[in-house]
């Protein structure tokens, strides 16, 4: 498109080069790096609208653009999501994301004997270990741990039927 006129050097996500003449620079694009379950992973949905989406939307009122990295995973506790960050900062890259979320804990809280259930305390011990792989993959990240929703039991016994309690 721009023939020979450009040349770009790319050093850790900065684009330096020249556009007939001009020189110019462009800095990486903030980038959010979402990890949970399908509290994340539905975040992303327009009907009903999602976190994500009003994350996306406030930060890029002010800031004009970033990338959302949205890596939620129905039906996943932090036990199988410690199975499969190691894959996911991979394929993200060395270059740190602004801001890392991490959201597990809906699936873990199942009743004891069921499938995604996890003890409170290896619960505890999967969010520090998830914490320590990205600070270790991406020094100096923010990283921020959002809890779970409280539990309606009225709200989820009409939405699953009587039957709710087996979750």
């Amino acid at each position: 498109f721009f023939g020979k006129s450009v040349k770009i050097s790319n050093m850790l996500g900065v684009n330096k080069g020249r556009v007939s003449g001009i020189p110019y620079t462009l800095a990486p694009r903030p980038n959010f790096f979402l990890f949970g379950d399908s509290i994340t992973q539905a975040g992303s949905k327009v009907d009903p609208l999602g976190w994500v989406l009003l994350l996306a939307d406030e930060y890029l009122a002010v800031n004009r653009c970033a990338e959302f990295s949205n890596r939620g995973f129905a039906g996943y506790n932090t036990r199988w999501g410690l199975l499969i960050l190691p894959q996911l900062i991979r394929e993200h890259g060395p270059v740190a994301p602004s801001l890392a979320t991490v959201f597990f804990g809906a699936n873990d809280a199942c009743r004891e004997g069921a499938r995604q259930h996890v003890p409170m305390a290896e619960y505890t011990a999967n969010l520090k270990e998830i914490v320590g792989m990205m600070r270790k993959a991406w020094p100096g990240v923010v990283v921020l741990l959002i809890p779970p929703p409280p539990i309606d039991k009225e709200a989820w016994d009409a939405f699953k039927g009587q039957d709710g309690e087996r979750y």
